[in-house]
């Protein structure tokens, strides 16, 4: 009975920031090898990468430890379909991005596969700095590479190297590649009807449903306490938008604002605004990127901050304030999300001493997330274990060789 055809990379994400980086590293491998098969658990990037897509990823992204656990059967079972999924591609390299609690236990059901020569490559190192340091051995002991975005994370991996195999390294940021100006946002202001000159304020609650319905009403109400303010301040009528993902509906946005909805097209609407309120996680990043004074402004569910509280070892949250070390953009999480301190900050930011900071240390992000390349590197890092996956054995496994029949694929172990 022939089996499914064979890969070079099968590639494993769990959410869309996954998808992206890890469709940017295909389209890299592909044009400096065309002839490579890569089939994935993967989204609209992958997918425009050329990979193969087995499984896609709708619906996967959870925050928090309590809807988590209410999905863990199905996540469970989805990674034990996976699984069997991959070992019919046979695969000379796993390529797993970020998802780690999923990932991981992926790869470490998929250890047999490992023994027989395919190589196991992580992307982002999970945040052992920021809580579980032990985590680190473990991460080492299931990975053949770990490809890590900040400088300070291989060596909490590397420690381990006389024991276990594991390579970390540090390629610097995708999103320094990804994240380029300049923008364009000429469009965005006809299709709004905005004025060159008009100032704006973002509003961007983040991409999941629960997200959005926490975060825009507390977003919305903020916007309307200050308005009149920073339209004194500017001298211009102030304009809000809204920040809206695909993937949820009209109707999620509706209940809780009447301003414009911007779907798509984030760093143009980043680049075009005065200052925005973003929900934590990789937009932050890319807001410190494109150099939008921004506050970051969070609230998760009570059971996963609790335990969040004790566990946690960094004084920063957002992501460009661990780049930086230090607080470069204003932090509004948990009970202290109330329109009014949001208003607050929002009034600091708008114009004067806080705001010439706070831009000064954004444009300073770039230089500490590394000189770019960090997808050509990773993409170069790949393909060099490909030449290592199945340990000599790899003409049995050549790109686009399809239907082996059981006995063949026994012969091959």
């Amino acid at each position: 009975m022939p089996l499914a055809p064979t890969c070079d990379v099968f590639c494993v994400v769990g959410e869309p920031s996954g998808d992206a980086y890890a469709g940017a590293i295909v389209a890299a491998l592909k044009e400096a090898h065309p002839e490579m098969v890569c089939a994935a658990m993967g989204g609209k990037h992958l997918r425009a990468a050329g990979a193969e897509i087995e499984l896609g990823i709708e619906g996967l992204a959870v925050m928090g430890l309590g809807p988590v656990l209410k999905r863990l059967p199905e996540f469970i079972r989805l990674g034990v379909h996976l699984a069997e999924v991959i070992r019919s591609r046979r695969p000379k390299v796993v390529l797993t991005v970020d998802y780690p609690g999923f990932n991981l236990r992926l790869l470490r059901r998929l250890a047999p596969l490992r023994a027989q020569g395919t190589r196991f490559i992580h992307v982002v190192a999970p945040q052992v700095w920021a809580w579980k340091p032990r985590r680190s051995k473990s991460v080492a002991a299931t990975v053949d590479r770990l490809l890590c975005f900040f400088p300070f994370e291989p060596p909490l991996f590397n420690r381990f190297a006389d024991r276990l195999p594991c390579r970390a390294t540090f390629v610097g940021h995708p999103l320094v590649d990804l994240v380029q100006g300049p923008w364009d946002t000429s469009g965005l202001d006809a299709e709004l009807g905005f004025a060159p000159e008009d100032p704006v304020l973002l509003l961007a609650p983040g991409s999941r449903a629960r997200e959005v319905a926490t975060l825009l009403p507390i977003y919305h109400r903020a916007a309307e306490m200050i308005l009149p303010r920073l339209t004194a301040l500017s001298g211009r009528p102030v304009k809000v938008v809204v920040s809206k993902v695909p993937d949820l509906p009209l109707e999620a946005y509706r209940a809780h604002t009447h301003h414009p909805l911007v779907e798509g097209r984030w760093r143009q609407v980043l680049a075009r605004s005065h200052a925005a309120l973003v929900a934590s996680g990789t937009a932050t990043l890319e807001a410190a990127l494109v150099g939008t004074p921004h506050i970051i402004a969070y609230r998760m569910d009570r059971f996963t901050a609790a335990i969040a509280r004790r566990v946690l070892l960094t004084r920063h949250v957002g992501l460009p304030n661990l780049v930086a070390n230090a607080r470069i953009v204003p932090e509004v999480l948990q009970d202290q999300l109330i329109p009014e301190r949001l208003a607050a900050h929002l009034l600091r930011l708008w114009e004067g001493p806080a705001r010439t900071t706070c831009l000064a240390e954004l444009s300073a992000t770039r230089a500490r997330l590394g000189a770019g390349g960090a997808v050509q590197r990773m993409a170069e890092i790949v393909a060099e274990e490909l030449d290592v996956g199945h340990r000599g054995r790899t003409g049995d496994f050549a790109p686009g060789r399809t239907g082996r029949t059981s006995t063949e694929f026994e012969g091959a172990v």
